[in-house]
């Protein structure tokens, strides 16, 4: 059974905010990867159901912990956003 969407906020919203947990499948732009070892001590000591998804996840290489690159230089303009890469 999978968890909603974005449901691992909820475990980890009291100690990682910052992380987030995404599909290797899929390519993501502006993030690092971060070592998932504490995100696994957080999984594995939650009674939620859904937890095991992830960590099971995260260990199989199916899932993977990023937090978001900073944007350092961002330019606006008449309502519009530019960011440079």
């Amino acid at each position: 059974m999978n968890p909603p969407s974005g449901y691992y906020r909820n475990l980890l919203k009291d100690t990682y905010p910052e992380v987030r947990i995404a599909f290797t499948h899929t390519p993501i732009y502006g993030c690092s990867r971060v070592n998932s070892e504490a995100i696994l001590k957080v999984l594995d000591d939650s009674e939620d159901s859904y937890a095991p998804f992830y960590s099971n996840g995260l260990r199989n290489g199916a899932l993977v912990t990023i937090v978001e690159n900073s944007v350092e230089r961002v330019y606006r303009n008449n309502g519009e956003l530019y960011f440079t890469t």
